[in-house]
């Protein structure tokens, strides 16, 4: 047999992973109503991967893929602000994109601002559920949260002003449910021409995070909307703001919304045995996860199996070498396939052309 031929009969290479995600901390300083991260804590930080550990980890997947992104999770990450700032800042070095998602409480001032221009994510958003202060306030558990997230997303954007030649990117994450889908108009005008960020990414309400209880009310409660209403309200918006919206992507989001109108489930959350009725995830073909303590996946669910990163060389052995993962996963339609961090397709589409990818 010819080399060619042998060549042709060899399975092709893996591609890399896109994205690696690293935990900073578990607790948070709001009290979100769709979220239960904040009724965790720190007590056992000294078993969380440590920091020249958690460098290595990051260095080799610069290896995997120099072009690839780090996303710092928490909790609310800032809580912990030099743990935190250490990640973009190696990821600087190491020529890779840092991504962030925070509630905007602890950037309070020009000098923090101007840290994040400076040392901070490449893109930067801040947590937003809706341009009504009392809805925010309300879904996030402390009153005073909405002036302060919209007050760091401002600061955010005079710093960046005061830095000529910055491409931070500084966005709002905001979140879709029954008390705000047909307010979407008026939340696009909020944040784009009121506030001015650089856009608004729409996450939609899943089961709560880190809710393990057999009840979930507030999901049973807020999770059931029109699905085409909210496709005509997207449409709408993606035509007056030239979003540039990807139509796979929509096609989901209403399916999504369809899958839990049929479900008799919702008020058992993360612990119903309904799901979505397609499979639009594919977190197992661009995503390492790495929690508090140093076990890789492929998501965020610990239903599927990890790898503890003990030794340089474990982060790609566990990427090449999860594959059987991989099969189980293609059959998973959990809700949390809807999440932005997970889902196949992009919000938006690449300009001129029609392919997606995780923006």
């Amino acid at each position: 047999m010819t080399s060619s031929a042998l060549g042709r009969l060899q399975p092709p290479a893996r591609t890399a992973p896109r994205f690696l995600f690293v935990h900073v901390n578990k607790r948070c300083n709001l009290k979100c109503l769709h979220c239960d991260f904040w009724r965790l804590n720190d007590d056992d930080k000294r078993n969380y991967l440590s920091w020249p550990r958690k460098h290595e980890v990051i260095r080799e997947f610069a290896e995997l893929n120099p072009r690839g992104s780090v996303v710092t999770c928490g909790g609310e990450s800032m809580l912990d602000l030099e743990d935190y700032f250490a990640i973009p800042i190696a990821c600087r070095q190491l020529g890779l994109k840092s991504l962030s998602v925070v509630n905007g409480t602890r950037i309070r001032d020009e000098a923090l601002a101007d840290r994040m221009i400076r040392e901070g994510p490449h893109e930067i958003s801040i947590s937003l559920n809706s341009h009504r202060p009392e809805l925010h306030d309300e879904t996030r558990g402390v009153e005073g949260s909405f002036k302060k997230a919209v007050a760091a997303v401002r600061l955010l954007l005079e710093a960046r002003h005061r830095h000529p030649g910055s491409t931070t990117r500084v966005y709002v994450m905001g979140l879709i449910f029954d008390q705000n889908y047909r307010e979407l108009d008026a939340f696009y005008d909020f944040v784009l021409n009121e506030v001015g960020a650089d856009k608004l990414k729409l996450n939609f309400l899943q089961p709560s995070f880190g809710h393990s209880s057999p009840d979930d009310e507030f999901f049973a409660r807020h999770c059931r909307l029109d699905p085409d209403e909210l496709l005509r309200s997207i449409e709408y918006c993606d035509r007056k703001y030239r979003l540039k919206l990807n139509p796979r992507w929509k096609r989901a989001v209403h399916m999504y919304f369809t899958s839990l109108l049929a479900s008799g489930e919702t008020s058992r959350g993360w612990q119903a045995r309904t799901v979505t009725s397609e499979h639009i995830c594919n977190t197992y073909e661009r995503n390492i996860m790495v929690d508090h303590y140093g076990v890789a996946r492929l998501c965020f669910s610990t239903a599927f199996p990890g790898a503890r990163l003990q030794a340089y060389g474990d982060l790609r052995r566990f990427w090449e070498g999860s594959d059987f993962i991989r099969e189980r996963m293609r059959k998973c339609n959990r809700y949390c396939g809807i999440s932005h961090s997970v889902r196949r397709e992009s919000a938006t589409l690449r300009l001129g052309d029609a392919a997606s990818a995780y923006i």
